[in-house]
């Protein structure tokens, strides 16, 4: 990472990539909520919906950080591809075993990948803490998955629900945040120009 790009504050790009993952993934967990007792087929489809919305976050988070030299390009791609595919899968063939495997695989990359991000980013970038944080849960909630199968519909539901509450509340709070510091950043700036 370069000195131009490390510092105290993310760039605009990135909270916007935080604030679309962190809708995505609390409008699906708010499903998981209130959905009493759902069906494997409103599993499939909200589960491959979320997991196509999880690819378009998760594509704009990575860009965002490629751009800023904080993850290797080769990995940029990945995470979106496999979670992309996962999507489609579950809104083709609806079944438990399906949500929780591919589910689990597509989840399980994108936490890894994101711990890696932490690693190499760790007391260098603002946002390298959260990228822990929503690495963790969610390669928690991608282990957990296959071992809530037998249960149905609604556990696998609630265990995928319940990391999508946790990673939407964690990265509305850090889009806001660096939203707010970017203003601040860009605020002197912008009263200083030269009037044309």
């Amino acid at each position: 990472m370069s000195a131009e790009t490390a510092g105290k504050t993310a760039p605009t790009p990135l909270w916007r990539a935080f604030l679309l993952h962190a809708a995505v993934a609390g409008a699906f967990g708010l499903l998981t909520i209130f959905w009493g007792q759902p069906s494997v087929h409103v599993m499939s489809v909200a589960g491959g919906l979320y997991l196509l919305g999880l690819a378009a976050a998760v594509y704009f988070t990575e860009q965002s950080l490629k751009f800023q030299g904080a993850i290797p390009a080769w990995l940029t791609r990945t995470v979106p591809v496999f979670l992309a595919i996962a999507g489609l899968l579950n809104l083709w063939v609806h079944a438990d075993s399906m949500f929780a495997q591919t589910g689990a695989l597509a989840l399980i990359l994108m936490g890894l990948v994101y711990v890696i991000v932490w690693f190499k980013n760790r007391g260098a970038h603002s946002a390298a803490r959260d990228f822990l944080l929503i690495g963790i849960v969610t390669t928690l909630t991608g282990v957990l998955l296959p071992l809530f199968q037998a249960l149905g519909a609604h556990a696998l539901l609630g265990v995928a629900g319940g990391g999508a509450v946790i990673t939407a509340v964690v990265l509305a709070l850090a889009a806001l945040s660096y939203r707010h510091d970017a203003r601040e950043v860009a605020g002197p700036t912008a009263h200083t120009k030269p009037v044309n």
